[in-house]
């Protein structure tokens, strides 16, 4: 299609010529095909219009007209000679003859005196006769043969085709142009001369060659080459690919282009198309601009590649590459590619920007302070980056097989998959939060870690790492902090959010979190999850929950655990919840603030804990037999003992004072009313218990011991006065949760 174009903007331009006539001269568009047999005259008779123009210029009198109205005579004359000469310009002819007529009708009309205004406007309308024979001449500048100068012989022959003076037309040749000068054919003033006819090259129909190897390093100047029906070849040096796109104006090659012999810059920011194009391995610069290339490649190198061994700055255009070796470049800037292999040791920044681009494999090699760009990059199959890669920013990158990267920094943030392996072994701040971690990610130096999902499975490892964030683990998933397929041994901050099924239950809300970890210190979680279980956390300085679980477990907490911010409820639709905390050292407070329905409760072994409130636990689960474990722990109480009967005043039970128990209170009276639910009790509930008596009168408490016992061991052996007995029972059950009181 561009071929076709250019050969009829050629024809359009050897039958019409220029668009911009006067109105009278409209005609001319149509009729000037084939009309360069007599260029010569036509040239002629534009000077004897200059020569009119300066004869009129002084003329005043009668005598002047007169001379004037010969002149113009001699010129009619002239034009019909060369309507007569030119068939295909009659029409135009014709005009130009009315027009002359008409002029002389005006010079008789003004009798024998005209004054000066009357000469200015005869003046003027000759100007535009010349200015219509102008255009006639520079549409008409046709050359229908090959061009060839390679001495002064032919330059000489050209010479003769084309006039070179600054006001002459621009040429189309319709056939090839060869140019060929070096220093044994031509000498300077010869070469200046060979500039002037090139510099007259508008187009041409065939292929250009050009070939300089004058000494010394002369350029040749195709100052206004537009377009070319053809191949350019070019060997040396030519304004068109020096690097400025201000002195030419070369803008379409229908067939390839080829430089060889040159090595400085070739900038053709100007080009809008060409086919295949080929340059030399040690230039300076390489600028296609947004040229539409079928290919580029460097001279002896495959379609697509490009090694370059002097280049500090390398811009591909549209051109599609499958290798770049830019050994010197500071800039690179690639928009296409399918698989590219990029080997910019020394480059600052290198740019690889196709508008939606998906490729099959990058390579890019650069160095520690390389930045990479693939900013339209959105698929890919395997993505490397070596040589120490400061940064790669790919922000639009939603998918991959493989990623393999030494860069300290980059930017995937809309990675959602990745089929294999992340292997990123410097990078410090890993943030995906789209990604789901199923395959194979490494990360060796990362101390920050944002991922959407870890898929159960799979091997997930940063062994430097101290902040992971789980963004939406879904409901299905595992993450397990240490253990077969994870590697976190520093991490100190744990951030789970839970994604939560539409209608959960036990069967598809299942995804869990647990941690085995010495070093870990905060674990926060958000959302749903069915399980979160923490062991061995000695480094555990906080766990703070929000949004709902199942199942919770903390054991093995160390010294720098005293609380715990338990602010997550029950699962809607799935089991009962169930809270374990046990063998925590210095935890001194359990106060879960929306936890409700639970089922099994297990808090012991937990030393210090002189505060537990349950009273969240204010709905039953539906049914379901429970156990409730509380046991060795800091929590306090009292136990009042019974009253026997006397004449005067009646028998009282006896009492147990606990905050603890008393909380549970609301929640275990309900479940003694519940036909489907029931709760049993173990351990010694109260660690520490003192016995206090009170008065058979008014019930009030005359006497307490300073001594401390178990509740269970007070209400097995209860320290009664004579003939009083115990109604609470040993274990104790939900119907003993009568005799509980706060304190």
């Amino acid at each position: 299609m561009k071929k076709g174009l250019l050969s009829l903007l050629a024809l359009a331009l050897t039958v019409v010529g220029c668009q911009n006539y006067d109105d009278q001269f409209a005609e001319l568009t149509e009729l000037i095909e084939g009309v360069q047999a007599d260029v010569d005259g036509l040239s002629d008779l534009q000077t004897r219009l200059d020569g009119i123009d300066q004869t009129i210029g002084g003329l005043a009198t009668a005598a002047s007209l007169t001379t004037l109205s010969g002149q113009v005579t001699t010129l009619a004359g002239q034009v019909t000679d060369v309507a007569g000469d030119v068939s295909d310009i009659d029409s135009a002819i014709d005009a130009l003859e009315g027009e002359i007529d008409s002029i002389l009708q005006d010079i008789e009309d003004l009798g024998d005196v005209a004054t000066q205004e009357d000469i200015d406007a005869i003046n003027d309308r000759l100007d535009d006769v010349e200015e219509d024979l102008a255009e006639l001449l520079a549409a008409n500048a046709v050359i229908n043969q090959n061009i060839t100068i390679n001495n002064v012989a032919t330059l000489e022959y050209v010479e003769s085709l084309i006039s070179t003076a600054t006001d002459d037309p621009n040429v189309i040749v319709n056939g090839s142009i060869t140019i060929e000068v070096d220093e044994d054919d031509f000498n300077s003033a010869q070469f200046d001369r060979v500039n002037e006819v090139a510099r007259k090259f508008a187009t041409s129909l065939a292929t250009v060659t050009i070939t300089n190897t004058y000494s010394p390093s002369t350029e040749i100047d195709l100052a206004n080459l537009a377009f070319i029906d053809s191949n350019l070849i070019v060997d040396g040096k030519t304004n068109i690919i020096n690097g400025d796109t201000t002195d030419d104006k070369l803008r379409t090659v229908s067939g390839d282009i080829t430089l060889t012999g040159y090595t400085g810059d070739v900038d053709l920011g100007l080009l809008t198309a060409a086919e295949d194009v080929s340059v030399p391995q040690g230039i300076t610069e390489l600028l296609l601009g947004n040229a539409e290339l079928s290919s580029i490649s460097t001279t002896g190198s495959g379609t697509g590649e490009l090694r370059l061994t002097a280049a500090t700055a390398v811009d591909t255009g549209d051109a599609t590459i499958n290798e770049l070796q830019a050994l010197a470049a500071t800039d690179v800037d690639i928009t296409a590619a399918v698989t590219v292999t990029i080997n910019a040791p020394k480059a600052a920044t290198i740019d690889v920007d196709g508008a939606g681009a998906s490729y099959g494999t990058i390579t890019v090699t650069g160095t520690d302070t390389t930045v990479v760009r693939f900013d339209a990059l959105t698929a890919v199959g395997t993505l490397t980056t070596d040589g120490n890669v400061a940064e790669f920013h790919a922000g639009k990158l939603a998918s991959a097989a493989d990623i393999d990267s030494d860069a300290v920094v980059a930017d995937i943030a809309k990675l959602a998959s990745v089929t294999n392996d992340v292997l990123m072994t410097k990078i410090l701040v890993f943030n995906t939060p789209l990604l789901d971690v199923a395959g194979v990610v490494s990360l060796t130096s990362a101390t920050d870690i944002t991922v959407k999902d870890v898929s159960s499975g799979y091997d997930f490892g940063a062994p430097a790492a101290t902040d992971l964030t789980i963004l939406k683990l879904a409901s299905t998933n595992d993450f397990a902090l240490t253990g077969s397929g994870y590697d976190f041994g520093k991490l100190t901050d744990l951030t789970v959010n839970g994604v939560a099924e539409d209608a959960p239950s036990i069967s598809n809300q299942t995804n869990t979190v647990s941690s085995t970890s010495a070093v870990l210190v905060n674990v926060t979680t958000t959302g749903m999850l069915d399980e979160l279980k923490l062991y061995a956390g000695t480094k555990l300085a906080s766990v703070d929950t929000d949004g709902n679980i199942r199942h919770f477990e903390l054991r093995g907490g160390g010294e720098d655990l005293a609380s715990v911010s338990l602010d997550h409820g029950h699962i809607e639709g799935s089991d009962a919840a169930t809270l374990i905390v046990a063998n925590n050292s210095h935890l001194a407070s359990l106060v879960p603030s929306e936890l409700d329905e639970l089922g099994d409760i297990t808090v012991q072994d937990n030393a210090k804990l002189a505060t537990l409130d349950l009273s969240s636990f204010a709905t039953l689960p539906q049914l379901g037999a429970y156990t409730i474990t509380i046991s060795n722990t800091a929590l306090t109480g009292n136990y009042v003992e019974a009253t026997i009967l006397v004449t005067t005043t009646a028998a009282r039970d006896e009492r147990i004072r606990s905050a603890a128990l008393a909380s549970l209170k609301p929640a275990i009276t309900l479940a003694a009313a519940a036909a489907n639910v029931t709760y049993t009790f173990t351990g010694d509930l109260v660690s520490n218990v003192t016995t206090s008596t009170r008065s058979n009168v008014n019930d009030d408490i005359v006497a307490t011991s300073t001594n401390t016992s178990t509740l269970q061991a007070l209400i097995s052996y209860p320290r009664s006065v004579i003939n009083a007995e115990t109604n609470v029972t040993t274990d104790v059950t939900e119907s003993d949760f009568v005799y509980i009181e706060s304190l």
